[in-house]
């Protein structure tokens, strides 16, 4: 005698709905893992932007209380986060390093832990002489040399700087959320070569042209990808400060 299996008859429809509640499924989890990581980024911009605005107004109020602008820390030497050393003359020995958070008493990391980057205009370094009161060795014709340009590529030539020359004290900035050519807390540096022309200008470690431009995921974008996040101090902020301080006439 044959027996026969009875099939039921809604089981297609079963494997079907499967297949769909699946798919559903996989589409919900690629949307939340997209959301999720959108909500990082933008968590991460924002501390890096914050980060940026408190090394400004401290950098302001370290040359209202001093007289003059710190110099960068340099990552892999001793004393670590302070501010640089001097030649006789009292300029800083390195003009661009690091943010010298110690010096500063802040923290400077961006919002993918990277120490803030910075360059600063020689001449804005020397601390006033000691005659009481102390005399501060510029004045308000001193221009600064940190140029701010739009590409590698222009150079930084006068004519396409983001900021007219000469009118720029220092810059401060987070090598965004790739970290080339950044620093980590402890010390140890992360390699650019990857880095598009305009990421690499930023990384140079003498240059006084620093490039800020739009972010761009895009490494065939004219200057290649970019993700750092660029400030600066104009001199005519700084020295407005540094005369309601009392320490320019």
């Amino acid at each position: 005698m044959n027996h026969r299996i009875e099939v039921p008859k809604n089981l297609g429809f079963t494997l079907i709905e499967m297949a769909v509640a699946i798919a559903i499924i996989a589409v919900l989890s690629t949307s939340v893992l997209m959301a999720v990581r959108v909500q990082a980024v933008q968590r991460q911009t924002s501390e890096t932007r914050a980060a940026l605005d408190e090394a400004r107004e401290a950098l302001l109020a370290f040359a209202s209380a001093n007289g003059y602008l710190p110099c960068p820390a340099s990552g892999a030497a001793a004393g670590y986060g302070k501010e640089g050393s001097r030649s006789n003359d009292g300029v800083c020995v390195n003009r661009r390093g690091l943010l010298p958070w110690e010096t500063l008493g802040i923290q400077s990391l961006d919002g993918w832990n990277h120490r803030l980057a910075y360059l600063v205009s020689p001449a804005l370094t020397v601390p006033p002489a000691t005659p009481s009161p102390p005399s501060v060795h510029f004045t308000l014709d001193t221009a600064g040399t940190v140029r701010i340009a739009p590409s590698a590529a222009s150079g930084g030539s006068d004519s396409t700087l983001l900021a007219s020359a000469g009118s720029v004290a220092c810059a401060v900035w987070s090598y965004g959320s790739n970290g080339y050519f950044a620093n980590n807390p402890d010390g140890s540096a992360i390699n650019g070569a990857s880095a598009g022309p305009d990421e690499t200008q930023n990384g140079s470690g003498s240059d006084l042209v620093v490039v800020a431009r739009d972010i761009s995921e895009n490494p065939a974008a004219a200057g290649g990808a970019f993700d750092d996040q660029v400030i600066w101090i104009s001199r005519f902020v700084l020295f407005g400060r540094m005369m309601a301080a009392g320490k320019l006439p």
